[in-house]
């Protein structure tokens, strides 16, 4: 959907028309004419013969919008408006979803664009002082935007135009020249830019299967897709070749989507998906993932150490191996996880020691000496580097990368098939970190009419997930992994603070800075980046923070649970819980799981961990308040509601 200049001067010629009760707005030229077809394409209006229109009832709804608009002058009337200036275009509709998601609140980084646009106001709430909020206008046009479901029809010109281009994400400058296509595109919604100023672009979830469909189609025929032609195939799978007539039979076989057999070639198959999403508008939920250089490290160790058993059995990843693994070898093979010991040390011994550990980094020769130089005393540096380690398992587990499983007795981990793809890339790539957002900036085209904002789009780039104007093989295979991997709940102790500062919907990543110490920004972060990874929060692209139903369960189910507990709950803690729900008996009415002590050895086999572990992971069930001494409770209860809602 887009409205500049032209269009919302067109619409308003229509409807003044209209009023003097004249059946259609007949054009003087065909030159006049390009607007009229890009708001046809919007399904704001009908062409009714060869250079006459008359409006469609969305599209009437909004050139009276418009007209209040301008006479409430919230508006300059569109004559005086700049030429290139869109009043409407994907980047708008999403500034107001995002309001919209948020409470009406736009927040600094939209609110700007918005008012230019006549679409905010002064709200005045107790408690809340006075706020800047979108206004009925702003609703109103988003209940355009998802009624008036578009037009789909690519021509030649066009077919080629899509087939060239890069898919995105990518910078707007990369856009082959190509006069109105552009816009016809965007009309279509195919085509959507960021968030708050085009600089980036990327085709959407339909675009994308439309761009496909055209790489592999004959164009033989001057419209080479159309709603005629997607039915027509649709009515191939439907009932059967048989069912075409034989014009449209030999429609799709010219242009390659069926062979003489009717079997669907590559080309129906990338337009059938664009069927369907254009005629059910289903959308996949944004999802992330998430992966830190000490994450990535750990599964190279995992794997080393499993090569290791194969000449000597006894030697295998335990969480004790794995610590031995990494910090007793030189510091220098480590330089790229510095950052991540560093930030480490500062949670417990403060900002005001960067200098001091940076100086240190310096000096030692292992990482063991440098937890050694600041936790000697009470000799618990042993200790940290095992809880450095044993949280990062947590979180590779959380994400099904790894699996942690009982072999002769102890806890061993292996890479999941998830974590053998990461291995190869971060071997193929370079170990770098994957943060939440850069994976979103692939994904976030998945929604109906949207696209990154630069932020995301840069550390897509920097992550090597974007470049050459698309997603790399790399950000593919991350894109498709936040889809495919199944989740477990997991949550750190700072994680778990930064939680609990957040409201439902209203707060933006600024407000969450201002609710910490200023040298505690890096932090917050990452505890930001891991939090939506793990579909506890949606940041939005005008950076709202939003809690997901998940995350909103997670928050009751913990609140209970003392914030200097170092993981609260725990990937193994939740395939203990589940295991515990399998083998006991659910009262509704008390919200209660209660599990006989005689189930307790079924629920261990059923978890897959051993006895030791087991035993620690209830302790840490108990320490949550998510269970009691022989009954899952009902704050356990959410977390397993949570897990489903993860799924």
């Amino acid at each position: 959907m887009v409205i500049r200049k032209e269009h919302a001067l067109a619409l308003l010629r229509i409807r003044e028309e209209e009023l003097k009760k004249a059946p259609t707005c007949q054009l003087f030229a065909k030159s006049e004419e390009p607007p009229f077809i890009e708001l046809e394409r919007m399904n704001l209006v009908r062409m009714e013969r060869p250079l006459e229109y008359s409006l469609t009832y969305w599209g009437r709804a909004l050139a009276n919008l418009i007209d209040d608009m301008i006479q409430k002058g919230l508006i300059e009337h569109p004559s005086k408006w700049n030429e290139e200036f869109r009043w409407l275009g994907s980047e708008i509709i999403m500034m107001i979803e995002t309001a919209i998601e948020n409470e009406d609140i736009p927040g600094p980084l939209t609110e700007g664009e918005l008012e230019k646009r006549g679409f905010i106001e002064e709200r005045k709430v107790e408690k809340k002082g006075t706020f800047k909020a979108i206004n009925k206008y702003a609703k109103d046009i988003y209940e355009i935007f998802r009624n008036a479901h578009p037009r789909l029809i690519i021509d030649r010109e066009l077919y080629q135009y899509i087939k060239d281009m890069p898919a995105g994400p990518a910078e707007s400058s990369m856009l082959p020249a190509g006069g109105r296509f552009p816009l016809l595109m965007g009309a279509m919604r195919l085509l959507a830019f960021s968030v708050p100023t085009s600089d980036v672009y990327a085709l959407t979830a339909l675009g994308q299967e439309i761009k496909k469909a055209c790489e592999y189609l004959a164009p033989s025929y001057e419209t080479v897709i159309s709603e005629d032609i997607m039915d027509s195939l649709g009515k191939v799978v439907d009932e059967g070749v048989e069912a075409l007539t034989a014009e449209e039979k030999e429609v799709l076989m010219a242009l390659a989507y069926i062979d003489g057999d009717g079997e669907i070639l590559p080309a129906g198959e990338h337009l059938l998906e664009a069927y369907r999403i254009w005629k059910e508008r289903s959308f996949k939920p944004v999802k992330s993932i998430n992966i830190e250089i000490l994450d990535a490290e750990l599964l190279k160790a995992i794997q080393e150490v499993w090569k290791h058993h194969e000449s000597d059995p006894s030697v295998m990843p335990t969480v004790d191996e794995l610590v031995h693994y990494m910090f007793y070898k030189p510091a220098k093979e480590y330089k790229h996880l510095l950052e991540h010991y560093g930030r480490r040390l500062y949670q417990d011994l403060g900002y005001q020691k960067k200098e001091e550990i940076k100086n240190k980094f310096a000096e030692v020769k292992t990482v063991e000496e440098l937890f050694k130089s600041f936790y000697e005393k009470g000799n618990k540096w042993y200790e940290k580097m095992y809880d450095i380690i044993q949280e990062s398992l947590y979180t590779l587990e959380s994400f099904n990368l790894i699996h942690a499983e009982e072999k002769e007795g102890k806890r061993v981990h292996y890479l999941t098939e998830y974590g053998k793809k990461v291995l190869e890339d971060m071997e193929t790539r370079g170990m770098r970190e994957i943060p939440a957002v850069a994976v979103k900036a692939i994904i976030i085209a998945n929604k109906e009419f949207a696209s990154p904002n630069v932020d995301w789009y840069k550390k897509g780039v920097d992550a090597q997930l974007i470049g050459g104007g698309e997603a790399t093989e790399a950000g593919k295979m991350y894109a498709e992994m936040a889809y495919q991997i199944r989740r477990l709940p997991h949550i750190t102790r700072f994680e778990l603070q930064v939680l609990h500062k957040l409201p439902e919907k209203g707060f933006f990543i600024k407000d969450v800075y201002e609710q910490f110490d200023e040298t505690w920004k890096e932090e917050v972060e990452y505890a930001l980046n891991k939090l939506e990874a793990r579909g506890y929060i949606d940041i939005l692209q005008n950076e709202a923070i939003v809690l997901t139903e998940a995350g909103k369960l997670i928050k009751r189910a913990l609140s209970g649970t003392p914030e200097g507990f170092a993981n609260p709950i725990t990937p193994l803690a939740v395939r203990v819980l589940e295991a515990l729900s399998k083998v006991g008996t659910l009262y509704e009415k008390e919200k209660k799981v209660r599990v006989l002590p005689k189930n307790f050895k079924e629920a261990m086999k059923l978890s897959g961990l051993d006895p030791d572990t087991f035993e620690k992971e209830l302790i840490v069930l108990r320490a949550s308040n998510l269970i009691g001494k022989s009954s899952i409770n009902e704050a356990g209860l959410l977390i397993l509601e949570a897990l489903e809602k993860l799924d």
